[in-house]
């Protein structure tokens, strides 16, 4: 009796696993359809036409071009641009798609996988439908940016670690160790705040094996592998502007968000009502990117009252719906919305005053209060499971709150929660399922279930 169950419970998992994969496989066949059926094959993203500028500058200049933009913008989208237009410069676009799709599905696929084989199987087949299907961050694999590309990379290096929890040796701790090095360092080199992100992600990694033999281990040549990559930018400003940086824009960025009269978005084209003062420091004669870093974090010193109000701001931007009235960011160009019935709905006046109006504003509150809700019990649910769980939880929230935080150092965007978009969904997945186990009578407790065994 015991082998027959056991053989029936193979067999479903056998055909949960097909399912899975049989999603994946049909959301990549759909967005291959929509590449053919669209001009191009894509659309630009909030800053398209800087990397495109940035590309054609490499294309006249080669690897040294001296376009400005690529010394004030990190290059690393536009190399791998560069990279691709080797291919065609025709049909870039198309191959810019394919390509973030087809990292996309690699992405999501073994992420999903890896959930399948820990206490979250019954999260599975929902996070796989929902990861696939959302609008925004699926079809921002069509666009171009290094958003969607940067979320994939979250979301492999999430699965690599709790793959390499779940069967430890040490052949496997280096190899899985060059993976996510690898997969890190190429997302710094899109978005230099992936560093950050990194070298934390190999701290909690050393952290759950334990012993400073292993954090040290794990830290050290993790960070170095990710390190290759950015250095690469440095080396490119170096020989193109003598200048040893991977870019220049962090002091401008933060100074957007910073000052007496700003308000914690992007200033808007045009108006000056921002920033703080600041001087060059002798014998320059103007201000560096370092010296305005350094002037607007001694304005936020200065200044804790009003640096509460724009942390409580940024914090409602960052987390701001993608339309209406609480919406605040540079996604204009969100492919979602070019049907998103709520936009459809403000078309005309009547509708705008139903969305921009109070009733409007209380189910823009009411959904920014949910999904925050929903994101911290699923954080909190895991957290209380123990385990590999506690892990999921931990690689899954960090992240997020970084770049919260880093949105709150420099501008509120909605746009700069989509890197970390894949993570969050998979946690206020996971508060639904914690909601719904909280509430049942007959469910039993996730952190009383038998750990999921490896296949």
């Amino acid at each position: 009796m015991a082998k027959r169950v056991q053989k029936r419970a193979v067999v479903q998992d056998q055909k949960l696993r097909k399912k899975l994969f049989l999603v994946a496989c049909t959301v990549l066949l759909v967005k291959f359809v929509l590449i053919l059926s669209i001009k191009d094959g894509g659309w630009l993203g909030a800053d398209g036409e800087n990397y495109l500028t940035g590309l054609n500058g490499l294309l006249k200049s080669g690897f040294a071009s001296k376009e400005p933009l690529l010394n004030y913008w990190p290059a690393g989208y536009p190399l791998l641009l560069w990279m691709l237009s080797f291919i065609s410069i025709s049909k870039l676009i198309y191959l810019i798609s394919f390509t973030q799709s087809i990292l996309y599905f690699v992405a999501t696929a073994f992420f999903v996988e890896r959930i399948r084989l820990t206490r979250l199987s019954k999260l599975a087949m929902p996070l796989a439908v929902i990861l696939g299907f959302n609008p925004t961050l699926s079809l921002s694999s069509l666009a171009v940016g290094y958003e969607s590309a940067v979320a994939s990379c979250f979301l492999l290096t999430t699965a690599l670690i709790i793959r390499y929890q779940q069967n430890q040796n040490r052949k496997n701790f280096y190899q899985t160790l060059v993976l996510v090095g690898l997969i890190q360092g190429i997302s710094a080199f899109m978005q230099p705040r992936g560093i950050l992100l990194g070298i934390i992600i190999f701290i909690l990694w050393g952290l759950f094996n334990g012993g400073w033999k292993n954090i040290a281990t794990t830290v050290v040549i993790g960070s170095v592998i990710v390190m290759i990559f950015p250095a690469v930018l440095v080396v490119r400003n170096v020989q193109a502007n003598n200048t040893a940086t991977i870019s220049t824009n962090l002091g401008s960025t933060m100074n957007g968000g910073a000052g007496d009269k700003a308000t914690g978005g992007y200033p808007g084209r045009g108006n000056t009502n921002y920033g703080v003062p600041c001087t060059p420091k002798p014998p320059a004669t103007t201000v560096s990117d370092s010296r305005l870093v350094g002037c607007v974090i001694s304005w936020y010193l200065k200044h804790p009252g009003k640096t509460a109000v724009l942390v409580v701001k940024k914090s409602v931007y960052f987390w701001s719906p993608w339309y209406g009235p609480l919406a605040n960011g540079t996604m204009a160009r969100n492919p979602w919305l070019k049907i998103d019935p709520i936009r459809n709905i403000a078309s005309n006046q009547q509708g705008h005053s139903l969305v921009f109006g109070p009733f409007g504003k209380i189910i823009s509150w009411i959904w920014f209060i949910s999904s925050l809700f929903l994101l911290f019990y699923g954080f909190g649910w895991l957290w209380r499971a123990g385990g590999v769980e506690r892990q999921l939880s931990v690689l899954s929230g960090t992240p997020i709150l970084l770049a919260w935080l880093i949105s709150v150092a420099t501008i509120g965007d909605h746009r700069y929660r989509l890197p970390t978009m894949g993570l969050s969904l998979f946690l206020q997945v996971c508060g639904y399922f914690g909601l719904r186990e909280r509430f049942s009578k007959t469910q039993k407790p996730l952190a009383l279930e038998p750990h999921g065994r490896t296949r």
